[in-house]
C-alpha cells in the first residue's frame, strides 16, 4: 500500500514529482480509465437487465405494451398487436389515475427518442410518415457520419498497433538496451497497450453494424474516456518536453496526445447517438435538432446558429420555431411521470420522475461552484510570480494565463449545462402539471354544491354568522371555479416549475458560502467561527420572513382567484352588462378585488424589501461582528490584507446569500401553488364511470331503476332531488320528456349521463363499459355511443364546418345531408365564409337559433347511435322548428337511432313519439304512450295537443322519410350543392378564405419594443419627483457602499504601522499619485459587484499593502483614535447603509405598484367600453391571458428587472470609468470585448425578444381550451371524446411550449459565449501583464485582473437583464396594445342629454336603416323603416338569420347606423350618449346571463328596489306563487298546506332572496334564468322593453301566464317582442315580418292572416296551430277595434 501512494509533496516546483508521473499518470491513472470505462457500462448494462426480464416475461404471458402514444412506432414486438394502438392516452374512467400507466415502459428523458436500429425494424421514413398523417420523418444520415466513424476506427487500429510493438519492443526486443530503463517502462507500457485495444474494441463494437448494442449515452461516455484520457496524455507530455527524457518516451507521449487529441475532437464533432434516428416532427416544422447534434454543438449550443441568423435577418415567425425534442412532448412525458407518481401527490412524482435529472444538474452546479474560485488561483499564482519571478520559471506564469482561458471556458461550459439541466426539467414539469390540471378538469364534477336553501340556509346563516371573519377563508377552500382554474395553470404551474429551474442558485449559492468560510478562516483565525455563527442568526429571521411570505403568498393567489374569476365573469357576460349600462358597476366591483389584490402586493413588496435590507445589510454586520472580535477579543491588528481579504470574502458571499434568500422565497411561493394545485387534483370526481352500468337481461337498454339523484354527495332535506326514477327508454325509438319549467327535465338527462350523483338505484346506459372509441357497426354504420345536445348550445371557437364534424372524419356526402336537414342551408349563404365562418367563442357571432340547429347537426352527424337532446327546438321559428322535426328528428338519419328529447313544444314533439315522460318536482307523474299521456290529462285539455295526438296515430316514421325526399327539389339540391362546395384551388380564393380566418388571430409586434412602451410604463410609475427621489436613493445607496470600505481602509491603515504599509514597495516603487488612485479603486470594489476576489488568497503576499498609502490626515487619525472609535464609525456606517438599501427598494416596489395599477385600469377601462365587435372576434381566453399572466408579469417582474439592470449598467459605468482612469489601454480591450458583447446581444436579443412574444401569443389558446373544456366538460363526456380534448391540450401546450424551450436555449447560448468572451478578457489582460511584467506593478496587475474579470461578469448581468427586461416589456407591450382598441361612443354627451324622464311615451321611428357587422362586410339590415305607436306591442318574426337580433342590438348601438337613424319621442338615439340610451331601454336577450351572487344581487344589482318590488317582479314571472308566501318565505307554512306543499316550496330557492346563484347560473335551469333576467328587467318598469326570445326555453303554460302578465301590468309600455312561439304575439297590435334584412310585411296579425300570400300566414301554417291563431287574432283584434263604448 506504501508503494501505490507518492509522499508529499506532489508538485515540485513547475511539474508533479517523479513518483507522481511514472506512477500515477503513466500506470494507475491509464488502469483507472479502463476500469472505469467497463465499470460504467456494465452498470448501465444491470440496470437495463430488469426492464429486458420484465419484456421477456411479458411476451411468454401474452402480454403487450399500451402505446404511450397513438403515432408511436409499433416496434417489433408489439407489430402485430394492432387493437393496443387505441388506447387512449388518459383512461378517465378509472378512479385511479395511476392505473393507466402500471404497464407502460418507462421513457428516460432523451431515450424517448426512438433510436431505430437496422436490424431491429425495417421501416421506411415514407411507410412512417403515412401512418402519422400530417407528421414527417427526417432520417439523419450522411457521408460525414460515415467517414467519422472510418477514421476514429483507424486512429484507434494505429494507436494499438504502436503500443503493441512498443510492447513487443520492451519485453522481446530488449529496448531500450539498459535495464534500468526497461524496468522503468514494462508497467506503463502494458497499461497502455492495454487502454489503446481497449479503446478500439470500443470503437470496433460501437461502430460495427452488424453489431448491436444500446448502452444510453455511448457517445458521450466515449467523449468523456478520451477527455480523461487526453488529460493524462498532456500531462506526460508536457512532463517529457519539461525535463528531457529517452527519446521513446518523449515520441510515444508525442504520439499520444496527438491521437488522444484526434479522438476527442472527432467524439466532439460526432452526434450524440451513434445509429442514423428518425425525427418526428408535425405538420411540416423543421425538426428540433438538438437530439442530432454533435457533442461540441450540444454543449456550446451551436445548434441554434441557424435560427438566430435567421432572426438576425428578418423577425421569426412561428415556422421558424424548431419542433420539440420527443422527450419535451407533453404525450410521452405522462406515461413516466404517472408510473413514477403511483398514488403518491403530484410533488412526489415530480421529484421522482425527475431525480435523475436534478441529480446531473446538482452534479453539474457543484462542480460549477468549485471552479468559479479557479480562476482566483490563477490570479494569485500570476501575482506571487510578478512579486518573485525567480521562483518559479516564466513558463509556468504562461499556463497559468492560459489556464484562465481554459477556466473561464470549463466555467462556461458547466454553468451553461446546470442552467440548462434544470431548465429542461423546469419545461417538462410545466408540461406535466398542465396536463394533470386539464386530466383533472375533464373529471370534475359538472356542478359544485352549493349552500342550501330553506330551514338548512337558515342554520348555514346562522353558522356564517359566527364566522364572518373566515368568510373569504371559505370562499378560497371551497371548489375551484373557472378563474381559478386558469390561474391554477396561468400561476401556479409556472411558479412550480419555476423554482426547478432555480435549483442552481441554491446548490452553488450553499458551495460558495461554504468555501468562502473556509477561507474566511484561513484569513481571521477564530473570528471567523463569529462570523459564521453570526450567520447562523439568519435563520430565524429567514424563517419569520418565510412564514410571514408564504401567508401572503397564499392570501394573494386567491385574491388574484377571485380577480381573474370575476374578470372572467364579466367577459362572458359582457354584453348584458352593456345592454344594462352596469359597466361602471362591474368596473367598481372588479376594482374592490383589485385594491385587496394591490393591498396584499404592498405588504408582499414590504416583506421583501425588509428582506432586501436584511440581505443586503447581513454582510455588513457579520463584517462588524466579525472585525470587533478580531481586534477587540483576540487583539489582533486589522492590517490592509487582512480587512480586504476578509472584507472581500464577505462581498462573495452576498451574492449567493441574496439568490438563497430569494430561492426560499421561490420555494415558500411554489410550496403554496403546490398545495393549491394538489388541492384541485383531490378535488371530488364524477361518478359517472362508477354508477353508470351496462344493460343485462331483463334491464332496460337505457333507463333506470327505482333511482333517486342528487346535485348535491350528502344532500338535505331541502335540496332539488330526481326520485324514484323508473324509465326504460324504447331502442331506436323516439322519447319525449315534458314538464313545466324547473321539473327536473335537464336534470334527468345529467343524471341518465353520469352527472348527478346517484343516491339509490340503478341507471343504465350503452356505453357505460367502454373505455375505448365504440367499433362502428358495420351494418348500421352507428356506434354503442351518445350523442348531446344541451339546452345551451356549446360551441367551440372555430368554424362552422368543425363544430358540425366535432373530430370526426369528413364525409362530404353524409355532412351535406345532415347540413340540409337542419336547415343550415340558407345560413351558409348568409355567413361570410359559409361553413368556414368562425362562430367565436361560444358561438357569439351566430344566432340563438344558428347555435341550436348547428349543435343538433352535430348530434346528427355523428356516428352515435343513442341522441340525447335538450331543447333544440326553443331558439328556432314554428316553419323551421316542424322542417327539423319532421326531417331531422324523426328523418332518415333517425332510423335505428334512440333519441331522447327534452321539448316545451309538446304539440309538435308528441306526433310522432313513441314514449312521453312527464315530470314535475323532481318525480315522474306519468309515463307511457302519448295517447294515454294526454289522455290521462296531465298535460292539460289543450285543442291542438289532442288533435295532433289524434293525428299522430296514422302516421309512421317512413312516410316522413319520403317527404324529405320528396320536397327536396332540384334547385334545393343546387343550394346545397352551391353552399357547401370545396373552396376553390385558385391561389386567390384561398388567400380570401384564410384571412378570414386569421381575422381572429391574436397579432403580435414585431423588432424592438418601441421606446413609447418604456416611456409609458416608466411614465405610470411616477411623476419627475418621484424619480428623483429614486435616483438620489440608488446614489446615496451606491455612496453608502463605497463609505464602508473607505472607512475599513481608513481603520486597517490606522491599525498598521508605517513600515508594514510600505514593506516590499520599493521592489517597484509606485508614486503617490498612482497608490492614492489605487487606494480609491479599492475603495469601490464591493459595489462593483466583484464576484472573483483575488485579495483572500494573497497569503503572504505583499501586494496588498503595497497598494495603500496613507494621508497625514490619516496618520494623524491613528495616533489619536482607539479601535472601539472605529468599530462604532463602521456601525453607523453600516446602519446608514441598510436603511437606505430599504428605501432604494421600497420606493422602486411603490413605483412598481403605481404602474400596475394605472395600466391595469387604464386596460380594464378601454376593454369595459370597446365595442361589442371587439368580443366578437376576441377569444375571452385571449383577454384573460392579459389580466392573468401579463398582469402577474408586471406586478411582481418588471419593475425587480429594471432595478437590476439599472443597477448592473451603473455598475459596469463605474468600472469602466475607474479602470480607464487607471490603466488607460484597458480601453483597447474593453472596446473589442465590448463590440463582441454588443453582437451577441444583438443576435441574441432579435431572436429571443420575437421568441418571448411567440410564447405570450400561444399561451392565450391554452386558456381559451381550458375556458370552453370547463364550460361544455358534460357535452365532451356525454360524447366520450375526452382523448381528444385532452390530445388538443397537450397540442396547444407543445405549440406554446416549442417558443418557451428555444428560448431559454438561446439564452444558455448567449450565457456560454458571454462567459467565453469574458475568459479572453482575463487572458489577455494576463497576456498583456506578462509581456510588461518588467515594468508594471504587482498591485496594479492585480487591480487589472481583478476589474477584467469584474467587467466580465458585470457585462453579462447587463446582456441578460437588458433582454430580460425586454422580454419583461413584452407584457407592457401587449396591455398596450389593448389600449388601442376602438372605442365605443361617449357615455354621456353633456351638450345632449334626455330628459330625466325620457322617454315619457315610448313612440319609436325607424328611418331608412342601414346596418353593418363592419365596414368590410356586407350590409345585414338593408334599409329597413316602420313606425311604432306609443304603448304598442309589436311582434318581430321571420326565419333564423333573418335580421331580428341585429335591429335589436341596433336600439342599444351596440352597432352604428351605417344609414338612417332611430328616433324615440322625436331623440335620435345616435345624438345621445350610451349610458344614457341602455339605462332608459330594456331588453332580455336570447342568452340568459346571471352572475355570482345570490337571488337578490341579480335582481337588484344597485340595491334600488324593496324586497316588495322584488318578490313582486318573480311573482309576475312565475318563479313564486303568491307575494305573501314569499314574504314569509319558507319558516312559515299555512296549517292547512299539505307535506308536499310545504316541501316543493322549501325546495323553490326564490322564496329566499339569498339563496345563491353559481357561476352563470349553473345551479338553475335554463328556464329558470330566463325568467329571472324577465323579472330583472321587469323591475326596472321601462318605457320600452324588447324580449329577444325571452320565454323559448319556458313551458307554454308558463309562457302564456308571462304573455297574459305582460299585457296586464305592462300596458302603457312599448313592446318589441322577437318570438318564435307565434301564439305569444298573435294577440299584438302589429307583425313585423324580416326576411334577409327586408322588411317583408307589417301589419296587424289579424289582416296578414287574410292575406293567402302572407309570409306570416304560412308560418302559422307551418305551425299547426293555424286555426287557432286566426281565432286568437281575430278576437285581439276585435276587441282593439271596437267602437268606444261598447
Amino acid at each position: 500500500m506504501q508503494q501505490l501512494f507518492c509522499p508529499s509533496p506532489s508538485w515540485d516546483v513547475d511539474d508533479f514529482n517523479l513518483c507522481v508521473r511514472e506512477r500515477y499518470f503513466q500506470v494507475l491513472f491509464p488502469l483507472l480509465a479502463v476500469l472505469g470505462s467497463v465499470a460504467c457500462l456494465l452498470a448501465a448494462g444491470t440496470v437495463r437487465l430488469p426492464e429486458r426480464v420484465c419484456k421477456l416475461w411479458r411476451k411468454s404471458s401474452g402480454y403487450s405494451r399500451l402505446p404511450t402514444d397513438a403515432s408511436q412506432i409499433d416496434l417489433a414486438e408489439n407489430a402485430d398487436d394492432d387493437t393496443e394502438n387505441a388506447d387512449p392516452i388518459y383512461r378517465l374512467r378509472t378512479h385511479d389515475a395511476s392505473a393507466e400507466y402500471t404497464d407502460v415502459e418507462s421513457i428516460a428523458g432523451a431515450d424517448s427518442l426512438r433510436d431505430v436500429e437496422g436490424d431491429a425494424l425495417d421501416i421506411s421514413p415514407r411507410a412512417v410518415a403515412g401512418t402519422r398523417g400530417p407528421d414527417t420523418l427526417v432520417l439523419d444520415s450522411s457521408n460525414s457520419r460515415r467517414t467519422r466513424s472510418v477514421l476514429e476506427v483507424t486512429i484507434t487500429a494505429m494507436l494499438a498497433a504502436v503500443h503493441v510493438l512498443v510492447v513487443f519492443g520492451v519485453f522481446v526486443a530488449q529496448y531500450p538496451a539498459f535495464r534500468v530503463e526497461r524496468i522503468k517502462l514494462e508497467h506503463s507500457v502494458i497499461v497502455n497497450a492495454l487502454l489503446a485495444l481497449y479503446v478500439l474494441t470500443l470503437a470496433v463494437v460501437r461502430l460495427s453494424p452488424s453489431v448491436r448494442y444500446q448502452a444510453p449515452y455511448l457517445r458521450i461516455h466515449v467523449a468523456v474516456l478520451y477527455l480523461f484520457v487526453l488529460l493524462i496524455s498532456v500531462v506526460n507530455f508536457r512532463s517529457a518536453i519539461v525535463h528531457s527524457t529517452s527519446k521513446l518516451v518523449s515520441e510515444l507521449a508525442t504520439f499520444d496526445v496527438l491521437a488522444y487529441l484526434s479522438l476527442f475532437i472527432i467524439a466532439l464533432l460526432s452526434p450524440i447517438r451513434d445509429r442514423p434516428i428518425y425525427i418526428e416532427t408535425d405538420d411540416g416544422l423543421d425538426p428540433n435538432p438538438m437530439p442530432y447534434a454533435t457533442i461540441a454543438q450540444t454543449v456550446t449550443f451551436a445548434w441554434a446558429d441557424h435560427l438566430l441568423m435567421t432572426g438576425y435577418r428578418r423577425p421569426l415567425v412561428m415556422k421558424d420555431v424548431y419542433d420539440l425534442k420527443d422527450d419535451c412532448r407533453s404525450v410521452l412525458l405522462m406515461p413516466p411521470y404517472r408510473l413514477a407518481k403511483g398514488a403518491h401527490s403530484m410533488l412526489y412524482g415530480l421529484l421522482k420522475c425527475f431525480q435523475w435529472k436534478l441529480v446531473y444538474g446538482f452534479c453539474f452546479s457543484s462542480l460549477y461552484a468549485i471552479f468559479t474560485f479557479a480562476p482566483t488561483i490563477m490570479v494569485r499564482q500570476i501575482l506571487r510570480f510578478l512579486e518573485n519571478p525567480e521562483a518559479e520559471p516564466v513558463h509556468m506564469a504562461w499556463l497559468y494565463v492560459i489556464a484562465l482561458l481554459v477556466c473561464a471556458l470549463i466555467n462556461s461550459i458547466l454553468s451553461a449545462q446546470a442552467l440548462w439541466t434544470f431548465r429542461e426539467v423546469c419545461v417538462r414539469a410545466r408540461a406535466i402539471i398542465v396536463a394533470e390540471l386539464y386530466s383533472k378538469a375533464l373529471k370534475r364534477k359538472v356542478s359544485i354544491d352549493v349552500p342550501s336553501t330553506g330551514t338548512a340556509a337558515l342554520e348555514a346563516e346562522e353558522e356564517s354568522s359566527k364566522k364572518e371573519s373566515k368568510d373569504k377563508a371559505a370562499i378560497e377552500d371551497g371548489a375551484i371555479d373557472l378563474g381559478r382554474v386558469i390561474n391554477l395553470m396561468a400561476v401556479d404551474a409556472f411558479s412550480i416549475a419555476e423554482v426547478l429551474a432555480r435549483m442552481n442558485p441554491l446548490i452553488k449559492g450553499v458551495m460558495m458560502i461554504f468555501i468562502s468560510m473556509v477561507l474566511l478562516y484561513q484569513t481571521l483565525g477564530v473570528s471567523a467561527i463569529a462570523g459564521s455563527l453570526c450567520m447562523l442568526t439568519l435563520l430565524p429571521i429567514n424563517y419569520k420572513f418565510s412564514r410571514a411570505f408564504g401567508r401572503i403568498q397564499k392570501e394573494l393567489l386567491a385574491i388574484t382567484d377571485r380577480r381573474i374569476q370575476k374578470t372572467n365573469e364579466i367577459l362572458q357576460s359582457i354584453k348584458i352588462i352593456k345592454f344594462f349600462a352596469w359597466e361602471e358597476r362591474f368596473s367598481e366591483q372588479l376594482q374592490e378585488v383589485r385594491n385587496e389584490e394591490l393591498a396584499k402586493l404592498r405588504q408582499r413588496f414590504f416583506i421583501l424589501a425588509f428582506a432586501a435590507m436584511v440581505w443586503f445589510g447581513f454582510p455588513t454586520v457579520i463584517t462588524f461582528i466579525t472585525f470587533g472580535f478580531y481586534t477587540l477579543i483576540m487583539k489582533q491588528e486589522l492590517t490592509p490584507s487582512v480587512a480586504f481579504s476578509a472584507l472581500s470574502l464577505f462581498n462573495i458571499m452576498r451574492t449567493p446569500m441574496d439568490r438563497l434568500a430569494e430561492m426560499i422565497t421561490n420555494v415558500i411561493e411554489a410550496k403554496t401553488s403546490v398545495d393549491r394545485v394538489q388541492k384541485f387534483l383531490d378535488e371530488e370526481e364524477t361518478q359517472k364511470y362508477s354508477q353508470l352500468r351496462m344493460p343485462r337481461h331483463g334491464d332496460p337498454t337505457i333507463g333506470f331503476k327505482q333511482a333517486s339523484f342528487s346535485w348535491s354527495k350528502t344532500p338535505s332535506s331541502f335540496d332539488f332531488k330526481l326520485q324514484d326514477l323508473d324509465i326504460s327508454f324504447k331502442p331506436e325509438k323516439l322519447t319525449v320528456i315534458v314538464g313545466p319549467t324547473g321539473a327536473g327535465k335537464t336534470s334527468m338527462l345529467m343524471a341518465l349521463l353520469g352527472e348527478m350523483n346517484l343516491l339509490k338505484g340503478r341507471v343504465f346506459l350503452p356505453t357505460a363499459g367502454a373505455l375505448e372509441s365504440p367499433v362502428v357497426n358495420k351494418a348500421t354504420g352507428f356506434t354503442e355511443s351518445i350523442a348531446y345536445g344541451a339546452q345551451q348550445p356549446w360551441l367551440l371557437n372555430g368554424s362552422v364546418r368543425e363544430n358540425i364534424l366535432f373530430g370526426n372524419k369528413y364525409n362530404e356526402r353524409r355532412y351535406k345531408h345532415v347540413v340540409q336537414l337542419c336547415a343550415l342551408i340558407r345560413d351558409f349563404e348568409i355567413l361570410d365564409a359559409g361553413d368556414q365562418t368562425q362562430v367565436g367563442e361560444k358561438g357569439i357571432s351566430l344566432s340563438g337559433g344558428q347555435k341550436q340547429r348547428i349543435s343538433l347537426a352535430r348530434c346528427l352527424y355523428s356516428p352515435a347511435r343513442h341522441l340525447i337532446l335538450d331543447d333544440c327546438l326553443s331558439a328556432v321559428d314554428s316553419h323551421t322548428a316542424l322542417y327539423l322535426y319532421e326531417n331531422c328528428l324523426t328523418g332518415p338519419l333517425m332510423k335505428g337511432r334512440t333519441c331522447i328529447l327534452v321539448s316545451h313544444n309538446v304539440a309538435l314533439t308528441l306526433q310522432l313519439a313513441d314514449h312521453v315522460v312527464v315530470l314535475e318536482n323532481g318525480r315522474i307523474i306519468q309515463q307511457g304512450n302519448p295517447a294515454d299521456v294526454v289522455s290521462s290529462g296531465v298535460l292539460g285539455s289543450d285543442e291542438l295537443l289532442i288533435n295532433s295526438i289524434q293525428n299522430s296515430r296514422d302516421i309512421s316514421r317512413v312516410p316522413s322519410s319520403v317527404n324529405v325526399a320528396t320536397t327536396t327539389t332540384a334547385e334545393n339540391k343546387d343550394a346545397i350543392e352551391v353552399a357547401l362546395e370545396e373552396p376553390s384551388p385558385d391561389a386567390q380564393d384561398k388567400e380570401v378564405l384564410n384571412a378570414k380566418k386569421k381575422q381572429s388571430e391574436e397579432t403580435q409586434q414585431v423588432g424592438m419594443v418601441k421606446f413609447s412602451v418604456y416611456f409609458e410604463y416608466i411614465k405610470s410609475m411616477g411623476g419627475k419627483k418621484f424619480w428623483t427621489i429614486v435616483i438620489t436613493a440608488i446614489v446615496l445607496h451606491q455612496a453608502g457602499a463605497i463609505t464602508q470600505s473607505w472607512w475599513v481602509k481608513v481603520w486597517s491603515a490606522a491599525m498598521a504601522t508605517v513600515e508594514n504599509l510600505f514593506h516590499g514597495a520599493s521592489v517597484r516603487e509606485t508614486s503617490v499619485a498612482a497608490s492614492a488612485r489605487l487606494s480609491q479603486v479599492f475603495e469601490m470594489i464591493s459595489e462593483a459587484g466583484v464576484r472573483i476576489v483575488i485579495l483572500p488568497l494573497f497569503s503572504g503576499s505583499e501586494v496588498a499593502p503595497a497598494a495603500f498609502t496613507m494621508s497625514s490626515e490619516d496618520l494623524h487619525i491613528a495616533e489619536t483614535k482607539s479601535p472601539i472609535y472605529y468599530l462604532i464609525m463602521y456601525g453607523l456606517i453600516a446602519i446608514v447603509y441598510i436603511v437606505l438599501s430599504f428605501a432604494r427598494e421600497i420606493l422602486f416596489y411603490m413605483g412598481s405598484l403605481s404602474a400596475s395599477k394605472a395600466l391595469f385600469d387604464a386596460m380594464l377601462h378601454t376593454v369595459m367600453r370597446a365595442k361589442p365587435r371587439f368580443f366578437d372576434s376576441t377569444p375571452v381566453g385571449r383577454i384573460i391571458n392579459r389580466f392573468s399572466k401579463d398582469i402577474e408579469s408586471i406586478d411582481r417582474e418588471v419593475a425587480v428587472d429594471g432595478l437590476s439592470f439599472f443597477h448592473s449598467i451603473l455598475s459596469v459605468c463605474v468600472i469602466i470609468g475607474v479602470i480607464s482612469w487607471i490603466v488607460p489601454t484597458f480601453l483597447i480591450i474593453g472596446f473589442l470585448i465590448s463590440a463582441l458583447f454588443f453582437l451577441i446581444n444583438v443576435f441574441y436579443l432579435q431572436s429571443s425578444r420575437e421568441l418571448k412574444r411567440m410564447q405570450s401569443v400561444t399561451r392565450s389558446p391554452i386558456y381559451q381550451h381550458f375556458g370552453e373544456t370547463l364550460v361544455g366538460v358534460s357535452t365532451i363526456r356525454a360524447y366520450g371524446y375526452e382523448q381528444r380534448f385532452i390530445a388538443d391540450s397537450m397540442h396547444k401546450v407543445d405549440t406554446n411550449t416549442r417558443p418557451y424551450w428555444l428560448m431559454w436555449a438561446l439564452n444558455r447560448w448567449m450565457c456560454v459565449r458571454t462567459d467565453i468572451t469574458g475568459g479572453l478578457v482575463s487572458f489577455f489582460a494576463g497576456v498583456f501583464i506578462l509581456m510588461s511584467r518588467n515594468t508594471i506593478n504587482s498591485g496594479l496587475a492585480g487591480l487589472i485582473l481583478t476589474y477584467a474579470i469584474t467587467f466580465t461578469e458585470n457585462m453579462f448581468w447587463v446582456v441578460l437583464l437588458y433582454a430580460t427586461n425586454e422580454m419583461n416589456m413584452n407584457s407592457v407591450e401587449r396591455i398596450d396594445e389593448f389600449l388601442q382598441i376602438e372605442q365605443e361612443a361617449d357615455d354621456i354627451v353633456p351638450d345632449h342629454r334626455p330628459p330625466r324622464n325620457w322617454p315619457a311615451q315610448g313612440a319609436i321611428s325607424v328611418k331608412d336603416l342601414t346596418l353593418r357587422y363592419a365596414p368590410e362586410l356586407p350590409r345585414v339590415i338593408k334599409g329597413i323603416s316602420f313606425d311604432v305607436a306609443p304603448c304598442s306591442k309589436i311582434g318581430i318574426v321571420g326565419r333564423t338569420g333573418a335580421g331580428k337580433s341585429t335591429i335589436a342590438s341596433a336600439f342599444f348601438r351596440f352597432l352604428e347606423a351605417d344609414t338612417g337613424s332611430i328616433t324615440v319621442d322625436g331623440i335620435d338615439i345616435s345624438t345621445i350618449g350610451l349610458h344614457d340610451l341602455r339605462m332608459s331601454l330594456t331588453i332580455i336577450p336570447q342568452d340568459p346571463t346571471l352572475f355570482t351572487g345570490t337571488i337578490r344581487s341579480n335582481l337588484d344589482p344597485f340595491d334600488a328596489y324593496s324586497d316588495s318590488d322584488i318578490f313582486s317582479a318573480l311573482r309576475h314571472v312565475h318563479l313564486i306563487d303568491n307575494e305573501a308566501e314569499a314574504a314569509a318565505g319558507s319558516s312559515s307554512s299555512s296549517d292547512d298546506a299539505t307535506a308536499a306543499e310545504r316541501e316543493a316550496r322549501d325546495m323553490n330557492v326564490f322564496y329566499r332572496l339569498d339563496s345563491p346563484v353559481t357561476e352563470g347560473g349553473n345551479n338553475l335551469s335554463q328556464g329558470q334564468r330566463q325568467l329571472m333576467c324577465l323579472a330583472r328587467s321587469l323591475l326596472k318598469a321601462p318605457k320600452i322593453i324588447l324580449l329577444d326570445e325571452a320565454t323559448a326555453s319556458i313551458d307554454y303554460h308558463t309562457d302564456a301566464l308571462i304573455q297574459e302578465t305582460i299585457r296586464k301590468e305592462f300596458a302603457a309600455t312599448t313592446i318589441l317582442t322577437i318570438a318564435h312561439r307565434l301564439r305569444s304575439i298573435i294577440d299584438y297590435d302589429k307583425i313585423l315580418v324580416l326576411d334577409a334584412g327586408l322588411i317583408k310585411e307589417y301589419e296587424a296579425p289579424h289582416v296578414l292572416l287574410q292575406q293567402p300570400d302572407s309570409i306570416f300566414r304560412s308560418m302559422c301554417a307551418s305551425s299547426g296551430e293555424l286555426e287557432t291563431l286566426e281565432e286568437l287574432a281575430k278576437a285581439s283584434y276585435e276587441e282593439k277595434n271596437k267602437p268606444p263604448g261598447l
